[in-house]
């Protein structure tokens, strides 16, 4: 026995040495990618699920607001659930916190702000009244939007959303929303499952972020931008039908093209939005309408500005 332990145990070192770093470079592959899941079989459509689209009465208002701060986030996540390992999902090459991600403290902070000092959230139906000039609203008033559909979102900006009764709109990717709700996992970049859509419905309006057109080509152009007009007019249709109710639209990436409004003119979308700095008017054109985005190096300060519409 003894003459084989010195081999044996060469060949556990030799073998540990050789392929460990494959074994902890599939590890990191497979962390930093999304575990695959079910597309939903049903739609918001056919579940005849109506999310929220709430239409208050601000008749004793005494100030009515001239333009309205229209902000844009993509996934809310607790500071504790970053991991510094997955490169591009949580944090950039360089360390720094990706963009797409504001910190669920952040994120309540902000919305304790808003609700301590008397703000108006908006939903998406008071947001369109007010820009035809159909409805005034109050002068601190906001519209929320948030894009993609992931499940962060369901799991950690609804309950802050619905406790201070706010109102909000997700910008879904339908071709993406799951079939069945999982147990949520910071490791992983999960969609929304069909259940959780109607759960959060009534907090959430949900418009249209395409179908499944939210990629770029291997040129790095945005599909919409890319693909001829009837393959879009195609996508954005199946994902109006998905919904079922929407009115509303948000190009991926903020890219499009005066072919993209003109798709968006033939299915009837009564407003897009961009992700271009600045406050919504009644005035501005309804299909490029901006939104000023909050990124995680954003102060207090910086939203507190951004709120009160300071130059």
């Amino acid at each position: 026995m003894k003459k084989h332990a010195v081999p044996n145990l060469l060949f556990t070192v030799t073998f540990l040495l050789i392929f460990s770093p494959l074994f902890f470079l599939l590890y990191q592959h497979i962390l930093n990618y999304e575990i695959p899941t079910v597309a939903a079989k049903k739609s918001l459509n056919e579940l005849n699920i109506s999310p929220s689209s709430v239409n208050r009465d601000f008749s004793n208002t005494v100030d009515y607001a001239d333009k309205v701060t229209v902000l844009m986030y993509h996934q809310i996540i607790p500071e504790k659930h970053l991991k510094k390992h997955l490169k591009d999902h949580h944090f950039t090459d360089s360390g720094e916190l990706n963009d797409m991600i504001v910190t669920l403290e952040d994120f309540t902070e902000q919305m304790d702000y808003l609700k301590n000092n008397n703000y108006t959230v908006l939903s998406l139906k008071e947001f369109e009244l007010f820009m035809v000039n159909q409805k005034k609203v109050p002068a601190k008033s906001v519209l929320i939007t948030i894009d993609d559909g992931y499940q962060n979102v369901f799991e950690f900006a609804y309950p802050v959303l619905k406790k201070h009764n706010f109102y909000a709109t997700q910008f879904i990717i339908t071709g993406s929303i799951t079939n069945r709700s999982i147990p949520y996992d910071s490791t992983y970049l999960h969609y929304e499952s069909i259940d959780e859509l109607n759960a959060a419905s009534d907090v959430f309006d949900y418009g249209n972020h395409t179908h499944a057109m939210h990629l770029r080509n291997e040129d790095g152009v945005s599909y919409v931008e890319a693909y001829d007009v009837e393959k879009v007019k195609e996508d954005l249709a199946t994902a109006n039908k998905w919904l079922g109710h929407s009115t509303a639209f948000a190009a991926p990436f903020g890219e499009y093209n005066p072919t993209t409004l003109d798709i968006l003119r033939d299915l009837n979308m009564k407003m897009a939005f961009t992700i271009e700095a600045g406050y919504a008017k009644p005035s501005q054109h309804l299909l490029e309408i901006p939104r000023i985005g909050i990124f995680p190096h954003y102060t207090m300060e910086d939203f507190i500005k951004i709120i009160e519409q300071e130059k």
